[in-house]
This record gives C-alpha cells, sequence and structure tokens, in this order.
C-alpha cells in the first residue's frame, strides 16, 4: 500500500466498462510526514475521497480486482482508505487529511 494526496480528478468519456459510475482521483504519492516523493497514480475512489485528502492506495491489480469482485478488468490502484493520521514510531503524528463530518457523509458522496 502507498500513501497519497489527492490533486484531481480523470474525465473519461470513452472509457472501458468497468470504469462507468466509478471516480478516477489523480493521486501524488507522498511519504509520511505528507511530503511529495515524485509520481502519481490515478485510481478508482472506492471510499469517496475528495481533493485535498491524504488516502491509502492498493497499488497491486489482482487484490484490486479482487476488492470490486472482478478477474479480467483493466484496474490496478484503488483508493481504500482516508488517513485521519500517520504515526511513525520515535516522530510525532503527522496530520491526514483535513477534517471531515461523520463517514456517513462521505459514503453517499459520488460522481
Amino acid at each position: 500500500m502507498k500513501l497519497g494526496l489527492v490533486v484531481g480528478t480523470v474525465v473519461s468519456t470513452i472509457n472501458a466498462p468497468v470504469f462507468d459510475d466509478r471516480r478516477l482521483l489523480m493521486c501524488d504519492l507522498v511519504d509520511p510526514s505528507g511530503e511529495p516523493v515524485g509520481g502519481y497514480l490515478i485510481a478508482v475512489d472506492t471510499v469517496g475521497a475528495g481533493a485535498g485528502e491524504t488516502v491509502l492506495l492498493l497499488d497491486e491489480g489482482n487484490s484490486a480486482r479482487q476488492i470490486l469482485g472482478l478477474t479480467t478488468a483493466p484496474v490496478r490502484t484503488l483508493v481504500v482508505g482516508i488517513v485521519d493520521a500517520v504515526e511513525v514510531q520515535g516522530a510525532p503524528a503527522a496530520g491526514g487529511s483535513r477534517p471531515r463530518g461523520p463517514r456517513s457523509r462521505r459514503a453517499g458522496r459520488r460522481g
């Protein structure tokens, strides 16, 4: 798994059917302190994440497809969590995402 910062969305009007009704998020890779490490991933959002949030990225195709319940889809990376904080032993906790309301507010957000 990797840490990422959502910096935007990717819009594709012509795509594989697996991406219909799914949000694609552009995520910059970051270290545990939230600093950029270089590189980015485009990930299918499974948790309702938004721009500016630190997220947990699953970047392993087979596992990603299993979570989606698909065996042959062209999917490699998923957003599987929104990070509240990162704690590294011997270091202060790094902040995660900006404060938000209860999980139920995020759950229904789409599009």
